[in-house]
């Protein structure tokens, strides 16, 4: 059975961009939304084993869909991977704060994604 994945991003490109190299790569199942409410449903329908978040979505911030996401019975421990371009050390701060695994900055390569899914689900394994 493939890992479930739950990618949270509102860019089609790079959701496509993800999947394929997720899928393809890494033999994972990625489930996407656009949105935080579509995140929060996506999650709570089937349970992911990692998240990947962008920070700006177009209806809560990918700071609050984790916080929301940390409240849901099952989802709490969750490992989380942000892919941002951010690079605010405060947000970053905020990040590592809320028990993000990773913080992945934009661009990154297809298999620098892969390889850090790998070593965070690795890592979290348990």
């Amino acid at each position: 059975m493939k890992i479930p994945i739950l990618h949270v991003e509102d860019d089609a490109s790079l959701q496509n961009l993800v999947r394929a190299a997720l899928e393809h790569l890494g033999g994972y199942e990625v489930r996407t939304a656009a949105n935080g409410a579509q995140a929060l449903q996506l999650a709570r329908s089937r349970p992911p084993r990692l998240l990947l978040l962008d920070l700006d979505l177009p209806d809560m911030s990918g700071v609050e869909v984790l916080r929301a996401l940390r409240e849901i019975e099952g989802l709490r421990g969750v490992p989380a991977i942000f892919l941002t371009a951010v690079v605010d050390p405060k947000v970053l701060a905020e990040l590592r704060a809320l028990d993000a695994q990773e913080i992945l900055q934009k661009p990154f390569r297809p298999r620098q994604l892969v390889e850090t899914v790998a070593r965070v689900l690795q890592e979290t394994k348990g």
